[in-house]
């Protein structure tokens, strides 16, 4: 075998093959551009994690272009600036959607370019005649989104997850309190239902009662408006006419019984006149009742004197009769009026005594009343079946809330500790994949590594 090598052709052949490796490079990047490029800035919000130089960008799948560097917008913190070359005869317009996706699971990110309104101007023509880049504002993608807003989610469903736990510990008490008032009630009603089925009893024999009464009063309105029809309308009339005017005669011959006193007075001063002449009568007798037989003028004296005293009665009665009706006149002018008074109320008692016997002839005649009793009757019957029913039900209730709040209370508990440690780790992993996403498919430095043992 030879030993000694040609250095210069050696040397010759190894430029040749870097000059066909550059050529083959080059020959690559011309091939995927495909024609005259376009300056595209793309300016992202937020954060551009996974997006890298040489990144494709893809007009509706299809490769157009690539980033050539990334930089932060110094105008605007919150954004980034991918300075991407793509070909000049790409429909890019100023409506055409830019979004920063992610492909796949292994995280690499491209810029996604789709839509545009026809008939705008070509952007990309423009900015070549300027000689200033074109620019664009991109989307987040939505697993972007995901991903950034998943912290969040995760923060609210831990927080509603210890609401729900420190609720359950707070309803816990009262609940144990409600079920405890229930088995109280229930035991009440068991204890108590004899005395309902004799509380219901004690209905049925009340209803019975009330009709029969009904059943009574029935007839007993039926003969008073039998005696109220007998009594006759005219007569009632009449009456109540002479009794007012007698009453009206009373009062207009109270007007005359001054006249009438005045009179007996005066005949009172001619009985005391008629007496001082009987007096000077007497004087002038007594010379003549001497010559006189003394029986018989004993006996005319004595007449005399009963006649004057007689009179002189008769004329003192007078004088009260007329004095006591001169005092009473207003007691009987008063009991005039009220006399009037009482016979208009008598009479209109009378028409409204008629109305309400009318109506209550027409309820109690009405079918109504013969099925009131039975509906009561049918209703506290559905009362006794419900608080049956509930004090069969209750029991079964009341243990299984007891169960419950002895068991199931500790059960639900643990469940949410399982789900809050479920959470941590759903978020613990969507952390992990967020800052390495190639770590799903290539593995990370967590992977145990085993140093086999040394031989010797």
């Amino acid at each position: 075998m030879e030993t000694k090598a040609n250095y210069a052709i050696v040397g010759f052949f190894t430029l040749l093959v870097i000059a066909a490796a550059f050529g083959f490079v080059y020959w690559m990047a011309q091939s995927g551009r495909g024609g005259p490029t376009a300056e595209l800035a793309i300016r992202i919000p937020g954060s551009a994690n996974g997006l890298s130089v040489g990144s494709p960008v893809r007009f509706n799948g299809i490769p157009v272009g690539s980033v050539r560097s990334l930089s932060i917008d110094p105008e605007d913190p919150r954004y980034s600036i991918a300075f991407t070359e793509v070909r000049a005869d790409a429909p890019v317009f100023q409506s055409t959607k830019s979004v920063l996706e992610v492909q796949g699971l292994t995280g690499a990110a491209y810029i996604e370019l789709s839509g545009g309104a026809k008939g705008e101007e070509n952007i990309l023509q423009k900015a070549i005649e300027n000689g200033r880049p074109a620019v664009l504002i991109a989307d987040q993608s939505s697993v972007t989104n995901l991903l950034a807003t998943a912290d969040k989610i995760l923060d609210r469903a831990n927080t509603a997850i210890g609401d729900i736990q420190g609720f359950v510990g707070d309803a816990r008490g009262p609940l144990t309190q409600t079920i405890r008032n229930v088995e109280t009630f229930t035991a009440a009603l068991s204890a108590n239902s004899g005395n309902i089925d004799k509380f219901l009893n004690s209905l049925a024999t009340l209803s019975s009662a009330v009709d029969r009464v009904s059943t009574t009063l029935n007839s007993t309105l039926q003969a008073a408006e039998q005696l109220v029809r007998a009594i006759d309308a005219d007569k009632v009339n009449g009456v109540v006419t002479n009794a007012e005017r007698l009453t009206r005669n009373v009062a207009n011959a109270s007007d005359n019984l001054e006249d009438v006193v005045n009179n007996v007075k005066g005949a009172a001063a001619s009985f005391a006149q008629a007496g001082v002449e009987a007096q000077t009568a007497l004087k002038r007798a007594n010379s003549l009742m001497a010559a006189a037989n003394p029986e018989q003028v004993s006996t005319v004296v004595r007449n005399f004197a009963a006649a004057s005293e007689d009179v002189r009665r008769i004329a003192g009665s007078a004088r009260d009769v007329v004095d006591d009706v001169s005092n009473r006149r207003d007691d009987i002018n008063g009991a005039i009026t009220d006399f009037t008074q009482l016979a208009a109320k008598l009479n209109n008692a009378s028409n409204r005594v008629d109305g309400i016997l009318q109506k209550v002839d027409g309820l109690l005649s009405s079918d109504d009343s013969q099925g009131l009793f039975a509906q009561a009757r049918e209703t506290l019957q559905s009362f006794k079946t419900v608080a049956d029913n509930i004090n069969a039900r209750v029991g079964p209730i009341a243990d299984n809330l007891q169960r419950f709040s002895a068991g199931g209370l500790r059960d639900v508990q643990t469940l949410v500790n399982d789900t809050r440690q479920t959470v941590q780790s759903l978020n613990n992993a969507i952390s992990n994949f967020d800052e390495n996403p190639q770590r799903l498919i290539f593995g990370g430095e967590t992977v145990k590594e085993y140093n086999g043992r040394a031989r010797r």
